[in-house]
């Protein structure tokens, strides 16, 4: 229900009458309905009251002296701001091990050069031993890429004869010499072979130095060139890896800034994701160590930036014009605070009440530094000059890097990350998985690289053979059994008591004819190798072993091997018994595990 009102009854007095009239008129029936009230305008122009014209503009200069609008500041609007500002570069790096990983002061850390134009990714999240150049199909695409790059310096006949002096191969496989656990690899063999040279051998060759047939090359000089290029393009650089620990199943590195008079220390530690972010950083105070010879300069780097004023603004500010639309999206009036939430409290006074009082100032940052902002200069319209005393040390800060204690770091970290990678599909992917009907744990091998390069299903190999039906036993009587079979791809990780009260989790083998079943793939092969107890929670750890490409600063490309961890999805059971008596059907047609 609709009720007009005209504008004159709204401002002059109405009588009883009417009043009543009014009343009567906006009681509802039960039960209630909808109430409208729309202003109108008696004239039909609603012209006057939308230009909100002042009668009496002696009592606005009154109210604006009460409220000490006139009082007189000579304060002038802020139209230039001049920063100085100064950055301490990274000079050096280190993988933190063993008991630097957990040490306050860095001691013992043994530092490594950083080098010009690297990237962050490809020196800590490198994993040398994972090496995915062993496949025939990474081996023929190293071999197609160096007679690219040898075609391209005009060696055409030296190109083509590296086929015939490096041929590529397919190795038998010992454990499956038909060949059906990969059948991938016969099918690229039957197209590559012959076609490209062998990739592998070809490193190995280069890497040993001159090779004998680069006497025939057209251009020797050229031909070296392209040499050093590619096995750039190889990647696996000497100084890369170390930080990742499988026990931990995360990284752990350390970074100085600066020389050795204003040197900084920061290291990251249960890093497991993409990219190095500011909150994965922690400061160390008060830590040294000596700088490589070969590392980079460490002077700060000095720059100075003049700019014009620009307010801020962000979304929902309230409007600075008398009949500028606020934006609909933002309903600050719906913001729920209790007294004890001094966060939202604050962010709602400053975006009524102080949201006009800020300037956005750009600042240039230098990436793979310490970025300091030093001193900022204000210029009014009068030409005064004010220093802005607050930035020598900011009481609030965002994004900064914080120390054990919680003091701030003056300045933003800019690790020098790569803007974007491209991830590969996963050679290696291992499932961390605990299983509490047997009391243990399983590292679950759900693929690994194959002959032919590409990955391949663990548990698409043949299972193992059920077993026999004890000669001399009616198909009435139970057969003893001391252990149900296990897929070989599920490594068990027995729990074991290194100190007294802490349980760790220690990788085990089991056995199937006397002999230990043992991982197929690169990360479970260590041994020893012990996790924590604390590192495998219920819902388990998904751990995946992915090739990494990425562009340098120069536009030139870094390709390195890393490993991704992420949640699990739960626990699992392995239907592991022990000392189980079975009836015929049992045993000639065992449960899948």
């Amino acid at each position: 229900m609709a009720v007009n009102i005209p504008i004159d009854m709204m401002v002059n007095a109405v009588t009883d009458q009417n009043l009543a009239a009014i009343v009567k008129l906006l009681q509802v029936a039960d039960p209630p309905a909808m109430v409208r009230l729309e202003p109108d305008s008696i004239t039909g122009d609603p012209a006057p009251g939308s230009e909100a014209r002042i009668g009496d503009p002696a009592w606005m200069l009154g109210r604006q002296w009460q409220f000490g609008e006139l009082t007189g500041e000579d304060a002038g609007s802020v139209v230039s701001v001049h920063v100085a500002s100064s950055a301490l570069p990274i000079t050096a790096w280190a993988p933190l091990v063993g008991a630097a990983a957990s040490s306050s002061d860095l001691a013992g850390v043994e530092w490594r050069p950083w080098r010009e134009g690297a990237l962050l990714e490809e020196l800590v999240q490198d994993v040398p031993e994972l090496a995915f150049g062993d496949g025939l199909r990474q081996r023929a695409e190293a071999g197609a890429q160096l007679v690219d790059l040898l075609t391209d310096a005009g060696e055409k006949t030296l190109a083509r004869s590296l086929a015939a002096r490096h041929p590529l191969a397919l190795e038998d496989d010992p454990n499956d010499p038909l060949g059906l656990n990969d059948p991938q690899a016969a099918r690229l063999f039957a197209v590559l072979g012959g076609a490209v040279p062998d990739g592998g051998s070809l490193a190995t060759e280069l890497g040993a130095g001159d090779p004998s047939w680069i006497g025939e090359a057209t251009d020797a000089a050229a031909t070296r060139a392209v040499i050093v290029e590619w096995l750039d393009w190889l990647g696996g650089a000497p100084d890369s890896g170390g930080a990742w620990s499988t026990e931990r199943l995360e990284y752990s590195f350390a970074l100085r800034f600066g020389d050795e008079d204003n040197a900084v220390f920061a290291r990251g530690t249960q890093f497991g994701s993409a990219s190095v972010r500011w909150s994965d950083l922690e400061w160390v105070e008060g830590a040294s160590g000596a700088v490589p010879d070969e590392s980079a300069a460490g002077t700060p780097v000095t720059s100075e930036a003049t700019m014009l004023a620009t307010p801020l603004r962000f979304p929902g500010m309230p409007a600075d014009r008398y009949w500028q639309l606020e934006d609909g999206a933002v309903d600050l009036g719906a913001i729920e605070a209790q007294t004890n939430d001094l966060a939202r409290l604050c962010l709602a006074e400053f975006a009524l009440s102080s949201g006009d009082d800020w300037l956005a100032v750009p600042v240039d940052g230098l990436l793979g530094a310490v970025n300091r902002v030093g001193v900022v200069t204000l210029t009014d319209d009068f030409g005064d000059a004010v220093t802005v005393p607050e930035l020598v040390d900011p009481a609030f800060t965002m994004f900064g890097v914080a120390s054990a204690a919680g003091r701030m770091l003056p300045g933003i970290v800019l690790p020098p990350t790569a803007v974007g990678t491209l991830v590969g599909e996963a050679l290696e992917d291992v499932l961390f998985l605990r299983d509490e009907m047997a009391n243990m744990a399983w590292a679950i091998e759900n693929s690994v690289q194959g002959r032919s390069g590409d990955p391949r299903r663990r548990s698409s190999e043949r299972p193992p053979e059920p077993d026999p039906w004890p000669t001399g036993l009616t198909q009435e009587e139970r057969a003893y059994r001391l252990q149900s079979p296990v897929p070989a791809h599920w490594i068990p990780l027995a729990p074991v008591a290194l100190k007294p009260g802490q349980v760790s989790l220690r990788k085990a083998a089991l056995l199937r004819d006397g002999v230990p079943v043992i991982p197929s793939g690169v990360t479970l092969s260590p041994t020893p190798l012990t996790f924590p107890g604390e590192e495998l929670p219920r819902e388990g750890v998904h751990l995946r072993a992915v090739p990494v490409l990425a562009r340098r600063a120069d536009g030139r490309y870094a390709k390195w091997a890393a490993y991704r961890v992420r949640t699990g999805r739960g626990e699992a059971s392995s239907r592991l018994a022990w000392d189980s008596a079975l009836s015929f059907t049992d045993m000639t047609h065992p449960p899948t595990a």
